[in-house]
């Protein structure tokens, strides 16, 4: 089967915040999980970004909402709509990420903020370069340490986190699988749709297209509508241009 690669824009505040956290947990991971002295480097630098976010309380209100938001609604849907399996299997997950979610104590979150170690790491972030090891012996002399101690400590921070990422993954699972993909046409490369307000809002439109595709998607849009573009860029070095070819591609525009 041919891969896809998927373009996704948010519509609304909540999902660029859930989208954001996605990506940075699945940064941090993959560094983290890596034995290079560069791989901890780099998911110490990620985690300091993600303590950013997740360390603001109205961040993790907004995802408790949603996912309590999502679980209701599963909930409704579950028993009034048998033949929707999908939707009827996720909402174990949603409760027990839930749970979790309410279970998280802050103070932990505030301790790994506060810590020494990675405050100091913080404010040499802004300088080019600020991170040498002359400028921060400690850092250098963790980074030199055992494989296996860094990544004790690397999980035993992220272990913290946890609740947030699974909650920020089902929250955005359940959303992506709302809505079936549909086939559409882009005549001259540009597609453009006026959004229905009167049932569920839209909360994230998906274009699909083939990795062999010689184009990319640029979407944007708000509550009322959106509209893609179809660019194609041969070279970086090279200003981007829409495409005068018809497109094919896969819509969703998921919304629950």
């Amino acid at each position: 089967m041919d891969r896809v690669v998927w373009y996704e824009q948010p519509l609304n505040e909540r999902y660029r915040m859930l989208l954001r956290l996605e990506f940075l947990f699945a940064r941090v991971h993959h560094a983290a999980a890596g034995w290079a002295i560069w791989d901890s480097r780099s998911a110490l630098e990620i985690l300091i970004e993600l303590l950013s976010q997740v360390g603001r309380a109205e961040v993790r209100t907004e995802i408790s909402k949603e996912l309590e938001r999502l679980t209701s609604l599963v909930a409704r849907t579950s028993s009034g709509h048998e033949d929707n399996e999908e939707i009827m299997s996720r909402l174990p997950d949603l409760v027990h990420a839930g749970s979790a979610l309410f279970d998280i104590d802050s103070r932990q979150i505030e301790d790994i903020r506060r810590n020494g170690f990675l405050s100091n790491l913080r404010q040499r972030t802004s300088i080019p370069g600020g991170s040498c090891s002359f400028d921060l012996p400690a850092l250098h002399y963790w980074l030199n340490r055992d494989a296996e101690i860094r990544h004790e400590q690397l999980d035993a921070w992220l272990h913290v986190l946890e609740p947030i990422a699974t909650a920020t993954r089902m929250i955005l699972e359940v959303m992506r699988g709302s809505t079936p993909a549909v086939h559409e046409i882009a005549q001259s490369g540009f597609y453009q749709q006026t959004l229905d307000t009167s049932g569920p809002l839209v909360q994230l439109v998906r274009i699909g297209l083939h990795a062999e595709a010689d184009a990319f998607a640029e979407i944007s849009g708000g509550r009322h509508r959106y509209s893609v573009r179809f660019l194609r860029q041969p070279s970086p070095v090279k200003r981007p241009f829409q495409t005068e070819e018809d497109i094919g591609f896969l819509l969703a525009c998921c919304a629950l």
